[in-house]
């Protein structure tokens, strides 16, 4: 049986079970694992992370938990954080090279515009296709300056979630 757990045991939330020198460890595990992770992410591109596609968010993700285990975690190695994260970046490298040749990989990894409005007319299949409800779309399309649902003559959701 493990010991017991005292509550607000200040000394155990703050420092655990680890000793003291462990900090500088973990000051040395955050520092390389972010600078590889930099690296990682100066090597994809210069694309924007604004509005993130499925295949981004699960790259984010990914990259987010492969990053921070070893930062902190005295059992997890720095050389397989760093292999998971290279190999997470390899993937989305190949993804998005298959996704230019491919139509049909696009459109099975970024998905398809929904139209939403045609000709100031609502199509309730499609905001329930989108997921979207008609005040998330009205919310929307005010943002973009849109009065009345008449001045539209076509709103699609688009891929990323714009409008």
């Amino acid at each position: 049986m493990s010991a017991e757990i005292i509550p607000f045991d200040w000394a155990r939330m703050l420092l655990g079970d680890a000793p003291p020198l462990f900090l500088l460890e973990i000051v040395f595990r955050t520092a390389v694992i972010f600078l590889w992770l930099v690296f990682l992410l100066r090597v994809t591109g210069k694309r924007g992370l604004a509005q993130l596609s499925p295949l981004e968010l699960a790259i984010v993700i990914g990259l987010g938990s492969a990053a921070g285990d070893p930062m902190f975690y005295p059992e997890v190695p720095l050389l397989h954080a760093m292999l998971v994260l290279a190999l997470v970046v390899g993937l989305q490298r190949l993804l998005s090279h298959l996704v230019i040749r491919s139509e049909h990989v696009e459109t099975f990894i970024e998905g398809l515009p929904v139209e939403l409005v045609r000709d100031g007319v609502l199509r309730g299949e499609a905001l329930q296709r989108a997921n979207l409800s008609r005040e998330d779309l009205f919310e929307r399309l005010r943002a973009q300056g849109v009065r009345q649902l008449g001045e539209v003559q076509r709103a699609y959701f688009e891929q990323d979630g714009s409008l």
